[in-house]
């Protein structure tokens, strides 16, 4: 966990502003500048839409009677993608804009699942259910 940490909070500020730096140099401050804001206000559209989509997918679930599992693991990954998309920078674009790819969520999202399943199993996790 603290090498995660390190990477989030150390090394990836300082590979994105390496980024920003030599994007800005290669083609000028303000098409730098105005790709970030446009790869915000895209990224910000686009996880309005497909987290509408989620939710009228969860709803859809909800009323045939089956929990929406997937689609609560869909929206999860679009609440993660948002600040990757917000944050000016290529490197957090490409991330958050992998997520809004709906293979690579399905399978990030498949890949948690089975992490939370196997923690489960070993007894390291567990879920506790409040019926009010």
């Amino acid at each position: 966990m603290g090498l995660l940490l390190v990477i989030l909070f150390v090394i990836a500020p300082i590979v994105e502003i390496y980024v920003l730096l030599t994007a800005g140099s290669a083609f000028g401050v303000l098409p730098v500048v105005a790709a970030c804001v446009g790869t915000a206000i895209l990224g910000g559209a686009l996880i309005r839409i497909q987290g509408l989509a989620a939710l009228n997918s969860a709803r859809r679930e909800l009323n045939e009677g089956s929990p929406p599992v997937g689609s609560a693991v869909d929206g999860a990954l679009l609440v993660v993608a948002a600040p990757f998309l917000m944050t000016p920078g290529f490197v957090t674009d490409a991330v958050g804009f992998a997520l809004l790819i709906p293979p690579v969520r399905r399978w990030l999202g498949a890949q948690a699942l089975a992490a939370i399943k196997r923690r489960i199993a070993r007894g390291e996790a567990h879920i506790t259910i409040i019926d009010r």
